[in-house]
């Protein structure tokens, strides 16, 4: 037991008991001793009623803070704290409920001390094998139910799409493969980041390279690496989709490994010493799952010997999963926050007490009935919940319901005159989605499929609103075309004309903000193409004209070249002359151009001079 417990634990215990006197304790804290903690216990928080968060010093609050997130300092004197963290130490009273939660998949080191397990009331193991482990030494509060972090690999959370932005954000080369570099902390005796910390310049050329570091990771060592030109330096505690993106991982004795065994993703590890906090089986399980090297003059040609071979560990992964993890499903953290509820019930989340604090109003499809619970508890869970695909005006985030993937839009809160007229006079922008989207797929065009929409209001007016939709996996939009090269473009533009002439202007529907974003493709086959329209609250269901349906490809904001392209085609589908439309539709794109110009120019202009006023 460290040398703070003796100093703190009677002053502590009669400050607590004396407090507990006064007025019973009830608050429930969560023990922050670095970021990467709310990581891991961000798929448990998710399941429970908010806990406060304590930080382990003012440098960690400051840093929290930044993040949104206001924390409090030690000392507190609470009912119950949950940490992911071996310090209760800290919280020396006995009649707090304590509950640990592991950091890591599986003791890559050495288990901390019995006696300090034991002081939990709850230790979260990430598996039953884990647990017997720990028992056999004395261990007795240990629950193996998975490994939290993990869950956004399975449940969802880290779509195609979302992992696709991940690479555009990286600037990842499609032509090359991915390298994930790893270590543990340098002072463990047991990192190899030494060997390769400036040697990765070798590799930028033929790999794309990230690199993610123990948070205790010398300074000497991330600054040479932040510095590597080509080298993308992971900052993030949440390191799942940049495995998730990876082709290979190279790590030394890092629980990492873990995670990337749970991906089944080629390894390669550097042999270390044998030191004294070295774990024997550990040892073993990294041998199993990796392609071993011991100096990084092997590493280029066991990276393309893995690379190659991609498989041939897999059977040894997967024996290793079993042991390392409980159940790799995405809903480890559900399981260890109904466990934490056995022994503190007042964080389950009051859902009926919840819903009947708001006044809504929703509309779910019949069809997916089994989502209202999801539904109606969309107001608690979207701020928090969810995988973020599109932030600006609005919010859109997809969430995972037992395998199915939807799509969730939150609609900025409307100005004051839009609140009385939504609450009283006419539908919401998430009403007019799922009535449109509906009544799109009855015409026999394509949108996402609607479920609900929900309206909450506040005060008698009308406050915010979601819409909820099945997730259309695309491919790519129409504004990564046009303007940029890309393949098969023309056939694409002309398949869209088709689309829009076949499927929607034939069936009287005008989407008033067709534009280059709100176009979804995806591949059926080669030289195929699906198409969905997005963004449909303003819409007009109306029979159209010729030219009424030529404008309307004027919102794509498309160069000279591509408007002919598209010019032709929906004039040879209309039998009309192909010259003549060339030139009408360039006449409409250059007046809405102008339009949209004028109005941003407008929107300047009154900004400066708001702006000036304040002055």
């Amino acid at each position: 037991m460290v040398l703070t417990y003796y100093i703190v634990k009677f002053p502590y215990k009669m400050v607590w008991n004396f407090l507990n006197l006064i007025k019973k304790r009830t608050d429930i804290v969560f023990y922050c001793a670095n970021e990467l903690d709310l990581e891991i216990f961000k798929n448990v928080q998710r399941h429970l009623n908010p806990i406060p968060v304590v930080a382990k010093n003012r440098s960690l609050q400051k840093k929290l803070l930044k993040k949104g997130i206001n924390a409090k300092l030690m000392p507190v004197f609470p009912k119950g704290v949950i940490m992911c963290r071996q310090a209760c130490y800290l919280f020396p009273e006995s009649k707090i409920v304590r509950i640990g939660i592991s950091h890591g998949a599986y003791h890559f080191k050495p288990f901390a001390n019995v006696k300090g397990h034991n002081m939990f009331n709850q230790f979260h193991f990430t598996s039953s094998k884990e647990v017997e482990e720990a028992r056999l030494i004395g261990i007795t509060s240990g629950v193996g139910l998975g490994f939290p972090k993990m869950d956004d690999a399975f449940n969802g959370t880290y779509s195609e799409e979302v992992l696709g932005k991940l690479k555009e954000e990286l600037n990842i080369d499609p032509n090359k493969k991915t390298v994930l570099f790893s270590a543990t902390w340098d002072g463990s005796q047991m990192s190899a980041v030494h060997e390769w910390y400036n040697k990765l310049s070798n590799f930028t050329s033929e790999y794309n390279v990230l690199v993610t570091l123990h948070v205790w990771t010398s300074k000497k060592y991330k600054s040479v690496i932040k510095n590597t030109p080509g080298v993308n330096y992971i900052e993030s505690q949440d390191i799942t989709p940049y495995i998730m993106i990876s082709d290979i991982c190279v790590g030394d004795t890092s629980s990492i490994l873990s995670e990337m065994s749970a991906l089944y993703k080629p390894i390669v590890s550097f042999k270390v010493p044998f030191v004294k906090r070295t774990v024997l089986e550990v040892r073993e399980i990294i041998k199993s799952i990796s392609f071993q090297i011991e100096k990084v003059s092997e590493l280029d040609e066991m990276l393309e010997y893995a690379c190659q071979n991609i498989n041939q560990k897999e059977i040894g992964q997967e024996v290793a999963n079993k042991r390392m993890f409980e159940t790799l499903d995405g809903r480890a953290g559900e399981r260890v926050a109904n466990k934490i509820i056995e022994l503190l019930p007042e964080l389950r989340i009051e859902e009926e007490k919840t819903i009947l604090k708001r006044k809504m109003r929703y509309n779910v499809n019949p069809k997916y009935n089994f989502l209202t619970e999801l539904i109606e508890r969309l107001p608690d869970i979207f701020e928090k919940g969810g995988t973020c695909i599109y932030e600006g005006r609005n919010t859109i985030k997809t969430f995972n319901y037992d395998g199915l993937i939807v799509n969730v839009k939150s609609f900025k809160i409307p100005h004051f005159i839009n609140k009385v007229a939504y609450a009283f006079l006419r539908g919401s922008k998430a009403k007019h989605s799922y009535d449109y989207g509906t009544e799109i797929i009855r015409r026999g065009a394509s949108t996402p499929e609607p479920i609900a929409y929900l309206e909450l209001l506040k005060n008698g007016l009308f406050n915010k609103s979601y819409y909820v939709s099945i997730h259309y996996p695309y491919d790519f939009m129409i504004r990564d075309l046009i303007g940029f090269e890309f393949p098969d473009k023309d056939n694409i533009l002309r398949q869209f004309v088709t689309y829009t002439y076949e499927k929607l202007h034939k069936n009287g529907i005008f989407h008033l903000d067709y534009s280059r974003g709100n176009i979804l493709i995806r591949r059926i086959q080669d030289g195929k193409y699906d198409f969905s329209i997005v963004d449909i609250n303003r819409l007009k269901f109306l029979k159209l004209n010729y030219l009424k349906g030529l404008s309307n490809f004027s919102q794509i904001w498309a160069d000279d070249e591509e408007l002919e392209i598209i010019a032709r085609e929906y004039a040879r589908i209309n039998n009309r002359n192909e010259d003549e439309a060339v030139q009408l539709l360039i006449k409409f794109d250059t007046a809405h151009k102008t339009k949209i110009n004028r109005k941003n120019a407008l929107k300047t202009v009154f900004k400066r001079s708001v702006k000036g006023d304040k002055c």
